[in-house]
């Protein structure tokens, strides 16, 4: 059966986190226990020296004692701290602390018959100090602290009144206030430390919520910077995400003095189709065309885009003309072979017409010459017949990005419709 119930702890109106934190302050004053034996030890060596009285010796041995008991604890609790629940720890502790009380308090009742008087007022002093700094330390579990005052002071006190000596009644007078004044110091330090542990927690729990909603908002930001960068009907990027990609990879290759590629594809007679079979159809095609033109696309570099319209671009950095004409080649001939029907098409099925076009960049030159020179390949593929991949010569690097569609002629003038 338990000597003391659990409530006198006060950990059952706190939570798990905020109990097991009120604990391991206690056990973390090796230090203290460290500097008040070793004062009570050097107090019992004066005495020794003074009086040549043996109950010093005694004294000193039981302080070294009982503050080797708390050590042994402290170090256990530090081993298998989560062998036993607060409270379990709570109760040695007390158990611990309260041998250490009554140490104190026999030092106290023992000065009190001590014929030294500046032997018993230094007594009483460091009997003083040591139970306010108990106060303090023990904040967290207030019963430690008012137990180990007690034991303290109260036999002291009770001896002090017995006494003959006025000045030593004196002394047990004093000690009332001083008594009252270390619990009501404690139970303030134990009601502010209870507040700033709960206002750590809450601190700490505020922050995992808002770290997890700052990674929800991550999250829906990626999301929404999809959203924004794709095209709704296709499910491919759209013209802002082909523009900025184009842009950023125009300047990477700048830097680094590599080809980039561009396709521009077109769907032929695509206003025809939408006009026999209907815009559902239409829309149905242009996914179509779209995921067919996914499939040849291998790398994570490369961006199949829509351009606009019936209008697809596939970005090929650091990619030569050569390949450049036998990717546009590949998604033309995946097309050609679905057989999508199209019956207002002379082929009768659909088609498409691919301009290419690849430059190494120059720092000082737009994406936009590269971008002209595609879609002039593509206008030269309509006319020229379509369902075919037209591309221009390759140019040298040192010539990059000086090429302007109708001025060196490689090109046929594009028409005005297609």
């Amino acid at each position: 059966m338990r000597l003391l119930p659990d409530r006198i702890f006060e950990l059952d109106d706190v939570s798990t986190d905020v109990a097991r934190e009120l604990v391991d302050r206690v056990f973390h004053q090796t230090f203290n226990i460290i500097i008040g034996v070793s004062v009570f030890s050097v107090l019992g060596v004066f005495g020794i020296i003074v009086t040549g009285s043996l109950w010093y010796a005694a004294g000193v041995a039981a302080v070294i004692a009982a503050g080797t008991w708390r050590l042994w604890l402290f170090s256990r609790y530090r081993r298998a701290r989560s062998s036993a629940t607060p409270v379990v720890w709570a109760r040695r502790s007390l158990w611990a602390s309260s041998a250490m009380a009554c140490v104190w308090g026999a030092w106290g009742i023992a000065a009190v018959f001590e014929t030294h008087e500046n032997l018993v007022v230094l007594i009483v002093c460091v009997q003083g100090a040591t139970v306010l700094f108990s106060a303090v330390h023990n904040a967290t579990l207030r019963v430690i602290a008012v137990v180990q005052a007690c034991l303290t002071l109260v036999p002291v006190f009770l001896m002090l009144m017995l006494s003959d000596d006025w000045t030593y009644r004196l002394y047990g007078v004093f000690i009332i206030p001083f008594f009252a004044n270390v619990l009501s110091y404690n139970t303030f330090l134990h009601r502010q430390t209870l507040r700033l542990l709960r206002a750590d927690r809450e601190k700490a729990e505020l922050l995992v919520r808002l770290e997890a909603a700052k990674q929800e908002l991550e999250v829906i930001n990626r999301h929404l910077e999809t959203l924004a960068a794709m095209d709704a009907l296709t499910g491919v990027a759209n013209r802002r995400a082909f523009d900025l990609t184009s842009a950023r990879e125009w300047l990477r290759a700048a830097r680094e003095s590599v080809p980039m590629s561009l396709l521009l594809l077109d769907i032929d007679h695509f206003k025809a189709f939408n006009d026999f079979y209907g815009h559902q159809a239409g829309d149905a095609c242009l996914r179509t065309v779209a995921a067919m033109a996914a499939s040849v696309i291998r790398r994570p570099a490369d961006m199949l885009a829509r351009y606009g319209g019936e209008e697809f671009a596939v970005i090929l950095p650091g990619i030569g003309l050569d390949d450049a004409v036998r990717i546009a080649e590949q998604i033309r001939t995946v097309i050609d072979r679905r057989h999508i029907p199209h019956d207002a098409s002379e082929i009768g099925h659909v088609t498409v017409s691919i301009g290419a076009a690849c430059l190494v960049p120059r720092a000082d030159s737009e994406v936009g010459i590269l971008t002209a020179r595609a879609d002039a390949a593509l206008y030269a593929a309509k006319r020229c017949g379509r369902n075919r991949v037209i591309a221009p010569e390759a140019i040298e690097p040192e010539a990059a990005g000086a090429f302007l569609p109708g001025r060196t002629g490689i090109l046929m003038p594009a028409p005005q419709q297609r």
